[in-house]
């Protein structure tokens, strides 16, 4: 459809449009943003989790109804990023987004330039209460920025259409990006600008191509990186590190859970990075931890929808990425520790399943089950599954897997085929069942000992120290807590 000046600029095809454009401009400026990530903390991630955060609105466009006006189609894609968020940057996004639907549906004007306007002012608000302590300098401040530049632009006599207005209000806050980033300490020491602003910007700019092109389709080659830093890994590399945790915690929980309205403050006093949202007929909650467990903790099993645990300094881009299917929260930050994108909970989809792949951002991906027996984990798209009859056996194909450089499935797999397994054992057992267990495997080089709840921490560690130092000429590994029995030993 075509651009009329200020009018009839908001249709459903053209927010169709934008959708797709956000996309290829994301995932075009993706390695330039990553490079400038160094808050909240420096992971080198905002470009990616932004990237994939809008390709599954865009997905969630593609499946809404032909007939959808601009703001059905504007809430299909919110709702859809919503859900597929990854990290901070990508909840402050779908929030962004979320406010800029509802805006468009409450616009005075039907689809117009003061609609534009309201959606970009509902948008900055929606954004900023994403979070419990806001942060200036950041993506908040420039979403602030933009609608305020819109709507003082949309007040001349020279407005122009609903693009013009729009491109104009991206081109003053990218003027002000250094500035603005340069109020927040730690942006200011690392001399870079805040990475989220940067792929909000992308997202607006996909938005402003749109609306003046009537939703012409935006090529990869059309979209303008000229402005966005040129940043080394140095930049990353030389911050401290994340002082919230080791661990990112994502959960989907059921609205209908009543403790859903406290949940933001109760994981502030585990992580911090936290936020709270809505997703569409379900909450997205973040946090960053050093105890997975004690995060995933403060909501019910049965309320849970789905739950993500992956480690924050995540290893770089590799041939293959590693995810496990566990039943166990407290195993979560010893599989995310071997760098596995972590699926927690009784039976995750296909669709969960092949987003844990794409999260390990490798070309492929092992996925281990740990007992799940799902069929999303035959069914999640990954190159290679490896079924297993719970944590222990998992515990042992992942030592294998992150012994192999090139993260082989077949070195797991022959683990597997050498390992000899007893369980549940009583904790003054283990000494003798290792001792069983030895003649059964010639030369055995290692002992695993996965412990359930029952069994502290120190009690587990006494355990493991005794059998090192009988044991010498074995490595010893002791992991857990998992669900289940007191004790799994095995000797490979």
């Amino acid at each position: 459809m075509g651009v009329v000046s200020g009018q009839d600029v908001l249709g459903g095809v053209v927010v169709r449009a934008w959708a797709v454009a956000a996309t290829t401009a994301c995932g075009a400026a993706r390695e330039r943003i990553d490079a400038v990530n160094v808050f909240p903390v420096p992971d080198a991630d905002t470009g990616s989790n932004v990237a994939l955060t809008v390709a599954g609105g865009a997905d969630a466009v593609a499946a809404a109804g032909p007939e959808a006006d601009a703001a059905a189609v504007a809430a299909a894609f919110a709702d859809g990023a919503a859900r597929a968020a990854r990290g901070s940057s990508g909840i402050i996004l779908s929030q962004w987004l979320v406010g800029f639907a509802a805006g468009l549906a409450a616009g005075s004007d039907g689809i117009g330039t003061q609609a534009l306007v309201g959606a970009l002012d509902r948008a900055s608000v929606t954004a900023r209460g994403a979070v419990p302590d806001p942060q200036e300098g950041t993506v908040l401040t420039v979403a602030h920025e933009i609608a305020g530049h819109a709507r003082r632009a949309a007040g001349t006599a020279a407005a122009g259409s609903a693009g013009d207005v729009l491109a104009a209000a991206a081109d003053a806050a990218r003027a002000d990006l250094g500035r603005l980033s340069a109020g927040h300490d730690v942006l200011r020491a690392a001399r870079v600008v805040d990475a989220g602003a940067c792929a909000l910007l992308v997202v607006v700019d996909a938005l402003a191509h749109t609306l003046r092109t009537g939703g012409r389709q935006l090529d990869g080659a059309d979209v303008d990186l000229s402005w966005l830093p040129q940043a080394g890994p140095d930049v990353v590399a030389g911050c401290a590190p994340a002082a919230g945790g080791a661990f990112e915690v994502m959960m989907l929980v059921r609205a209908g859970w009543p403790g859903a309205g406290a949940l933001a403050s109760a994981l502030q006093e585990v992580g911090d990075a936290v936020a709270v949202v809505d997703a569409g007929g379900v909450r997205h909650a973040h946090v960053h931890c050093d105890d997975p467990a004690a995060a995933v903790g403060l909501v019910p099993a049965d309320a849970r929808a789905q739950v993500v645990v992956r480690r924050v300094d995540e290893p770089a881009p590799a041939e293959r990425g590693l995810v496990v299917l566990t039943t166990s929260p407290g195993l979560a930050a010893w599989y995310a520790t071997c760098g596995a994108v972590t699926l927690v909970g009784p039976d995750p989809g296909p669709h969960e399943v092949a987003r844990a792949a794409l999260d390990t951002r490798a070309g492929r991906a092992v996925v281990v089950d740990a007992g799940v027996g799902t069929a999303g984990a035959r069914d999640g798209g990954a190159d290679d599954v490896l079924v297993t009859t719970g944590d222990g056996p998992a515990v042992v194909a992942c030592l294998a897997l992150v012994a192999d450089p090139g993260l082989a499935p077949d070195a797991a797999r022959q683990a597997l085929r050498r390992l000899r397994s007893a369980g549940p054992v009583p904790v003054d057992a283990v000494p003798e069942v290792v001792a069983g267990l030895l003649p059964q495997v010639p030369a055995a080089q290692g002992v695993t000992l996965v412990h359930g709840h029952d069994v502290g921490a120190d009690a587990a560690r006494a355990v493991a120290d005794a059998l090192a130092d009988a044991l010498p000429q074995v490595e010893v590994v002791v992991a857990g807590p998992a669900a289940g029995a007191a004790w799994w030993v095995g000797v490979d």
